[in-house]
């Protein structure tokens, strides 16, 4: 590298020092050899490191993940103490940062002093300036892999828009608290505006005090103090950073007082004392969290605070809620602030119903970004005023909502009025611009919505799915759906070759993947220990000897690897878990099938007199004797014009009923309008079924590509019969 001084961004870091770098190839192979070399301390600093992370990457983690983060930890110790060291004595800029880091570096402190010399001479340049930017947030999210950060919720927010929420609510001097702070990105934002603006030095000192982060992970600590400090050392001299209180702390902003953690800040004196709470909550579930006594926990909690969704939905209770109304009973003043990016299920998901009360809060403000959303998610920003859990404001008072849209680039476009298609006391129905939810006072919600189901948990998949390697007149040799397998889970890719099984216990299922519009692509063969009332019996399971030691063994295989917070403790159980498979005994001749999720419905009809084939929890289903039924029903979920009416009420991918929020009448033989849309659905599957015979591997938007005039003759029909 040149020794003329090179400013460094976050992108220039992860090329530079990032996971594919030769930096730290070279770096791991040190660190590999004295893990093995120092057994014992490695070994007591794994223990530590493990009863941090094991709740976050779940029990599957290993010894190499550690050397990974301990690599990061001291990619970011060396490069901070470089830029210290320029205006100080190496004894002095180590006496800084051993200050300013506590629990979080401790962790990774395994590798002594000669050696992490060593390290530094392939990391450390002489010459090195940065950006002032969160420096970090790409090698952090490397280092964390995306898989792990969408189990613990961590997506990281655009600098525009943490800019832009940044100058909407800081103003300087207040109290702001960030109770997730990640790598940092409001923090440094805050930061940054807090240094460009007039106040002396001694004002600026008094206002960064006032800055506070709390996170559960000591590698996103030690990231938010290491992107502080390297902005710090650029405006003030290493006597007056001394000074700073660094008030980032490692700590559950949610359950902070029953911790693990020795916690470095003093609760009692945090609690109620905030002017703002910003930042970008965990994006995940309860049925995400790997410790069965935190989801317990989160469940409890959300009662507490009047959120919690009914039974059905309980799987689903978003952390991000939690947050939302959690976080302020515990450390905003009456009348604070908060204003969190969420995702945009809080408006629309049936499981927020009673978040969206806004029990504890006023004055509600949205910001939409419906043209382009720059997560995976969809998500808003949503602003409130704390009002304690004892005001007596009503909900009618707290809409409509005032909501700013934004565009692609994050610049504002105009100010409409969000409200509910229905308010009540504990909470509100779907929430919607105005001017959408005119259309929804004159519509209906379908009958058919009580007669779909959604299909079976076929899952974990890999113990399930299987190609056959040959037909015996009994018997079936049977090995893995490598495609399938191909797509599992590390902890599920259980490999089988040449297993015998008798032939009653193949069924015939399809994934989503394999659905188009008017056609399901292929079938896959599907393991199931079932007798002829599709119920488990194991005396008459005992009758066939080769599947009921096939089923013993995938089962076995089930419980020693499923989470530990499941109690399904059965394959069988977890395949019938609501007893979405046993229902299917009753179906009739013809099947109704459509995609549980997705961007577009798709549909088709399924012939299913032998009852032999099964639909998966990727599927919604009906079965009827009338083949026009289902015809007439296809076409309508296969119409553009529907889908484009669900993307205005479902919750990010998540179809699920949503079809039936509006009126699909009763299929009539006698309204020609029905007949002639069942007819058209009839030859469409004709047409979709030769496409798809001379092109097995057709995509879904190739289908619709080739239909496209069909569609939009079923659009006028559909709008006819729904929509007029």
């Amino acid at each position: 590298m040149s020794k003329e001084e090179k400013k460094y961004n976050a992108h220039s870091i992860i090329t530079q020092f990032g996971l594919e770098s030769k930096i730290f190839e070279e770096v791991m192979k040190i660190l590999t050899d004295f893990a093995a070399k120092s057994k014992t301390l490695f070994n007591k600093h794994y223990e530590s490191w493990y009863s941090h992370f094991k709740n976050i990457y779940g029990v599957k983690i290993t010894q190499d993940l550690f050397l990974k983060h301990t690599y990061y930890s001291i990619l970011l110790k060396t490069l901070l103490l470089n830029k210290l060291r320029k205006n100080n004595n190496q004894k002095e800029a180590y006496t800084l940062y051993k200050r300013v880091f506590c629990d979080e570096e401790v962790i990774f402190n395994w590798v002594d002093s000669e050696q992490f010399i060593n390290l530094s001479d392939f990391i450390s340049y002489e010459a090195m300036s940065f950006s002032h930017e969160d420096l970090f947030h790409e090698l952090y999210q490397q280092v964390f892999l995306s898989d792990t950060r969408h189990k613990i919720g961590e997506f990281y927010t655009a600098s525009t828009l943490v800019k832009e929420m940044v100058d909407d609510s800081y103003t300087l001097g207040i109290k702001v608290l960030d109770p997730s702070c990640g790598s940092g990105a409001f923090l440094i934002g805050i930061l940054l505006k807090l240094l460009r603006t007039p106040p002396n030095k001694n004002k600026k000192l008094e206002f960064i005090n006032n800055i506070f982060g709390f996170d559960v992970n000591p590698l996103a600590v030690l990231t938010t103090k290491t992107n502080l400090l390297m902005i710090l050392i650029d405006f003030f001299d290493n006597e007056t950073i001394y000074a700073i209180n660094l008030n980032v702390y490692l700590m559950d902003s949610l359950f902070p007082g029953n911790s693990k953690i020795e916690l470095r800040v003093d609760l009692k004196q945090i609690y109620h004392s905030f002017d703002l709470i910003i930042g970008n909550p965990p994006w995940i579930t309860y049925k995400d969290l790997h410790d069965k006594s935190y989801q317990v926990k989160i469940r409890e909690l959300a009662e507490q605070l009047l959120i919690k969704p009914s039974s059905q939905y309980t799987t689903h209770i978003e952390l991000a809620s939690v947050f939302f109304y959690a976080i302020p009973l515990k450390y905003l003043k009456i009348h604070g602030k908060i204003f969190f990016v969420i995702t945009k299920s809080v408006l629309n998901g049936d499981h927020c119903f009673k978040f969206r009360s806004f029990r504890i809060f006023d004055q509600i403000v949205i910001w939409d970004f419906p043209e382009s959303y720059f997560f995976n998610v969809n998500h808003i920003c949503l602003k409130a005023t704390y009002k304690g859990k004892d005001n007596k404001i009503s909900i009618h008072d707290k809409f409509p909502i005032p909501t700013k849209i934004y565009d692609a680039n994050i610049e504002f476009k105009k100010e409409v009025m969000y409200n509910s298609l229905k308010l009540e006391d504990d909470g509100a129905k779907i929430i919607l611009p105005e001017e959408d939810l005119l259309k929804f006072n004159e519509i209906s919600e379908s009958n058919y919505k009580k007669y779909f189901y959604q299909g079976a948990t076929l899952v974990p998949r890999s113990l399930l799915f299987f190609t056959i390697d040959n037909k015996m007149e009994k018997s079936y040799l049977i090995s893995p759906d490598l495609d399938v397998l191909s797509r599992s889970k590390a902890q599920w890719k259980k490999s089988f070759t040449q297993i015998e099984i008798e032939k009653p216990f193949r069924y015939k299922t399809f994934l989503n993947m394999d659905l188009v519009p008017f056609c399901v692509k292929s079938f896959r063969n599907v393991f199931l220990p079932i007798d002829k009332d599709f119920q488990f019996d194991e005396e008459h399971l005992e009758k066939y000897p080769k599947s009921l030691k096939f089923y013993n063994e995938m089962n076995a295989y089930y419980i020693k690897n499923k989470k530990s917070t499941s109690d399904i403790n059965t394959l069988f159980s977890n395949v019938n878990y609501w007893n979405k498979l046993t229902k299917q005994v009753k179906t009739k001749a013809n099947l109704v099938i459509y995609n549980a999720s997705g961007s577009n419905l798709k549909s088709a009809v399924i012939t299913n007199r032998k009852k032999n084939i099964i639909i998966g929890s990727e599927n919604y289903y009906f079965s009827t004797d009338s083949q026009y039924e289902a015809y007439f029903l296809s076409a309508i979920f296969n119409a553009p014009v529907l889908s484009k009416a669900i993307k205005l009420i479902k919750s990010s991918r998540h179809i699920h009923k949503r079809p039936f929020s509006y009126p699909i009448p009763i299929y009539n033989d006698e309204n020609p309008l029905h007949r002639a849309l069942a007819t058209k659905g009839k030859k469409y599957h004709t047409v979709v079924r030769d496409l798809v015979m001379n092109n097995p591997k057709i995509s879904t938007n190739k289908v619709r590509t080739f239909i496209h005039h069909k569609l939009i003759k079923l659009d006028e029909l559909v709008n006819q019969i729904i929509f007029t």
